[in-house]
């Protein structure tokens, strides 16, 4: 959160409401990033154009320094595999709670989880009518995984460094939100004992990410009304700015072979020899990703 003064008032619900504060001097949370495979080199196979060349760049910058959203939260150990609510700062200066005790809730204004800094994820421990997600938190012990799956099917493992309890005036908020240069997810519940101002303690379940997923299936759209008239070899463009370009393939005698790659900004046409043969055409977008092939024609 950007201010020069965090104040933090966190409540989570737990058959009422605890609260921790604390204002202390704050730095602006680091830039968010996410590590990616590098892109194949498309400029050279494609001949782009100069403006086509920045826009390949571009994409590549943007999506490396991109974190995505959290929406599922899997941890094993405790049989938890749950979706991920947004919450954020109540205007009482209160942390949002989730509002199904059996989901968690991320707090989104925040760094998101595979980010550099701390990343802060709260769960009910029980509700009115019995246990809640983070019941068996306290179950967690140093080496137990955690797994967060975000919103394009990325799969993140964070693995448990440490446990421990703190009396609810007594948090460290800035060992669990603040700045640091580590990638961590920190997961916190009510625990201790319950009275009348909700329980009295807080435990907290510090992680470090250790791996990270890159979900490679992208859906991109094939070239369609695919036509040989004569040798000449015709389709129509896919309607996407990501595409860069097509490739076209030749069928012939059980065997495949790459012909030819045009750039999006050519005419989609070219000219063929192998009468015999039948060809297809698939679609390139910026970060390499293929499309499944064309219908063929011959």
């Amino acid at each position: 959160m950007n201010k020069r003064h965090l104040f933090l008032a966190l409540s989570l619900f737990c058959f009422g409401f605890w609260t921790w504060t604390s204002a202390q001097e704050s730095s602006s949370p680091p830039v968010e990033e996410k590590q990616i495979e590098e892109s194949p080199d498309l400029s050279a196979e494609f001949s782009l154009l100069q403006e086509e060349v920045k826009k390949l760049r571009l994409a590549e910058e943007e999506e490396s320094a991109k974190a995505a959203t959290p929406v599922q939260l899997q941890i094993p150990k405790i049989k938890v595999d749950t979706a991920i609510e947004q919450v954020g700062v109540l205007d009482n200066g209160q942390m949002g709670v989730p509002k199904d005790e059996n989901q968690v809730g991320w707090f989104e204004p925040g760094v998101k989880p595979g980010s550099k800094g701390n990343a802060v994820i709260a769960g009910h421990v029980d509700s009115k009518t019995g246990p809640a997600v983070f019941y068996e938190l306290d179950q967690l012990k140093t080496g137990d995984d955690v797994t967060i799956i975000d919103e394009n099917g990325n799969t993140l493992t964070f693995r448990v460094t440490k446990t421990e309890s703190y009396d609810t005036k007594n948090a460290p908020i800035e060992d669990i939100f603040g700045a640091t240069s580590s990638r961590h997810l920190n997961l916190i519940t009510c625990s201790g004992t319950f009275g009348d101002g909700g329980y009295d303690e807080r435990f907290v379940v510090y992680t470090e990410l250790i791996d990270t997923k890159i979900n490679t299936e992208v859906e991109l759209d094939a070239p369609t009304s695919v036509e040989l008239r004569g040798n000449l070899l015709t389709w129509h463009a896919v309607r996407d700015d990501a595409v860069i370009g097509y490739r076209i393939y030749e069928a012939s005698d059980g065997e495949t072979t790459h012909i030819e790659s045009i750039p999006s900004h050519a005419r989609k046409s070219i000219e063929v020899t192998n009468e015999q043969a039948a060809y297809y055409v698939t679609a390139i977008d910026q970060l390499g990703n293929e499309s499944s092939p064309s219908q063929e024609t011959k």
